[in-house]
């Protein structure tokens, strides 16, 4: 404790929040990211390759990072 007997608060304490309150701030926080994505989130899809080789071609030639 300091010698004048204070504590130093800094700032507030944030009240206790539930799980869906952190639920729906990570929602806002994850659609607010998607805004400043350059690359459009894929549609779901399966991609069957022949063989692994072919697969990592394909891979490779993939222009949006999210596709894999």
């Amino acid at each position: 404790m300091p010698p004048d007997g204070k504590i130093k608060v800094v700032g507030r304490r944030q009240p206790s929040q539930n799980a869906e309150d952190y639920f729906w701030r990570g929602h806002r926080l994850q659609q607010s990211l998607e805004l400043l994505n350059p690359y459009p989130r894929p549609r779901g899809f399966v991609h069957k390759a022949p063989t692994w080789e072919a697969y990592a071609r394909w891979r490779r030639e993939q222009k949006n990072p999210r596709l894999w």
